[in-house]
């Protein structure tokens, strides 16, 4: 028989032995409930003067994603759920510390976009609200700096967007709901039927959820975008936009006004020396620039290019050198917004005189550039009134000057010396 003591000797050997199974059950149960609760998480670089970028999370001393190129992305990674450090960096050193706060048991795009000055990191959830059944959603997600609010788009092949209301307006995003079909997505200037972005036409199917995300190239006016869709594993899709922006310049004076076809289109007419236009969007691709007479329309000079979507680019008519012809050139324009407090500009010699600088408040800000090219974007201190002083070769011999200029915070500008030695002209215009 067993005696008193030795059933309740017995009962607590049990009860020990159970209570250590339940708490080592408690233990694998925390582990699984903390790993159900991790964020998962891919990283995308659409910042296109950061070069290849790494991120590094909270204080880890190795890298959570080391040397990621420009328009590429990562896969699906695990990480703690919650607000994280995140520390992105380029051969340069940290461009960007700042928290972040991932949500867990969902898939999500970590975004860095922007210019040198605008870089900024951004999160796209999987989190678009379900839709009926025979209706799909789409959000429109901006990571594109400077671009401000627009209107949404989204028509049926037969239908003309210029005839129809916008899907959303004034916006800088949004989520809206559409039945099953094909459409075709566009963006235009708030109010205006003015082309931002097109997007060919492709398929919403029944209870699918994507998201349009929009970035900056180099434009600060116009983007490009990439298409995500929610839940699904696929690569996020870049997509070109179709639309580029032009504006001209005549920097020669032996024919007083000068017209410009862009394609088949006459983009500008009667452009005085010296003179520049403001942009004007044109079709992206293959096309040729012609400055032509004003009156009689003889071509002057021409040239063939291509015009990636998503940019802006300032065509010149420069006057011969050596006693040659007039030439025609060109160049890529970066109007990204600048660091708050400055303004950014940069100096194009569309002269015939070499090697010409810009210096502002007397202090030299662009180093010598060669005729027909243009320097590098500058940050400068922005202020009312500032000089401008244009000085060539060497010695820094002046040539032209200004007595004062208004440089506006969060601006771009360019300077534009124009003409032949001896009778040189600047200008300068608004980036915008």
């Amino acid at each position: 028989m067993l005696n008193t003591t030795s059933f309740l000797n017995a009962r607590r050997v049990l009860g020990g032995i159970f209570l250590g199974f339940a708490a080592l059950a408690l233990v694998g149960c925390g582990k699984n409930a903390a790993k159900s609760e991790d964020a998962t998480v891919r990283f995308l670089n659409l910042a296109p003067e950061s070069g290849s970028l790494n991120v590094l999370l909270n204080t880890d001393s190795s890298n959570w994603q080391s040397n990621v190129a420009y328009q590429s992305g990562t896969d699906f990674k695990s990480i703690p759920s919650g607000s994280q450090r995140v520390r992105v960096s380029n051969s340069g050193g940290t461009i960007i510390d700042t928290n972040v706060g991932f949500a867990g048991q969902r898939k999500q795009l970590l975004v860095v976009y922007g210019g040198q000055s605008s870089v900024g990191v951004g999160l796209l959830q999987n989190d678009i609200p379900t839709s009926s059944t025979g209706n799909a959603k789409l959000r429109v997600a901006s990571y594109a700096v400077g671009i401000g609010t627009f209107d949404v788009y989204m028509t049926l092949p037969t239908e003309d967007y210029r005839s129809v209301e916008p899907k959303l307006r004034n916006v800088t995003g949004g989520i809206f709901e559409v039945p099953v079909g094909t459409y075709t997505i566009r963006l235009t200037s708030t109010g205006t039927k003015d082309l931002l972005f097109e997007m060919p036409s492709r398929a919403f199917e029944d209870r699918k959820y994507y998201n349009l995300g929009l970035y900056n190239q180099g434009s600060g006016a116009l983007p490009n975008g990439f298409w995500v869709v929610q839940d699904d594993d696929t690569a996020p899709q870049l997509l070109t936009n179709s639309v580029s922006r032009v504006r001209a310049i005549n920097a020669q004076a032996t024919t007083a006004t000068v017209n410009v076809r862009v394609g088949t289109t006459l983009a500008f007419t009667n452009i005085p020396f010296g003179g520049i236009s403001s942009y004007t969007r044109t079709a992206a691709g293959d096309g040729s620039v012609a400055f032509t007479e004003t009156s009689l329309g003889a071509t002057l000079s021409a040239f063939n290019g291509t015009f990636a979507g998503g940019r802006d680019y300032s065509v010149f008519l420069a006057p011969g050198l050596a006693g040659g012809p007039v030439t025609a050139f060109r160049t890529l324009d970066t109007t990204f917004p600048p660091s708050s407090g400055k303004a950014r500009i940069r100096l194009v010699n569309a002269s015939s005189a070499a090697d010409l600088a810009l210096s502002l408040s007397f202090t030299p800000t662009t180093p010598a550039v060669a005729t027909r090219s243009a320097s590098n974007y500058v940050e400068v201190t922005s202020g009312v009134g500032t000089p401008v002083t244009i000085t060539q070769g060497t010695t820094a011999t002046p040539v032209l000057s200004l007595t004062g200029t208004d440089l506006t915070n969060g601006q771009t500008y360019t300077f534009v010396v124009s003409g032949v030695p001896g009778a040189l002209v600047l200008t300068v215009r608004q980036d915008n």
